[in-house]
């Protein structure tokens, strides 16, 4: 559910900046957002559980998994769910936005 927190917090900050608006009399013009593109290797993404489980399942499987995450239940609860058996031990029971990267 990483991505739909980074989503959510995109969409939050979005939100709050404010546009750049020109009228006869007066011009107000904003701070620019810049995107960064950070240098390394891309992201992959297997296609092995669409091409098993097929596209509308999937697809049915995260929306459920994403409304219930929204409306409240645990990482630990949707793992659960999601794998049917009992997450693993972690070290802590922060999240990796909430522990502090050194």
């Amino acid at each position: 559910m990483e991505d739909y927190e980074l989503v959510a917090l995109l969409r939050k900050r979005a939100s709050l900046l404010t546009t750049t608006t020109t009228t006869t009399t007066t011009t107000t013009s904003t701070r620019r957002e810049q995107l960064k593109i950070i240098p390394g290797e891309p992201a992959l993404c297997s296609p092995r559980r669409w091409q098993k489980h097929g596209v509308l399942f999937v697809t049915y499987t995260n929306s459920t998994l994403v409304n219930l995450y929204a409306g409240g239940m645990s990482a630990d609860d949707l793992y659960r769910r999601y794998y049917g058996r009992a997450p693993p031990n972690r070290d802590s029971a922060l999240s990796p936005w909430e522990i502090e990267m050194e």
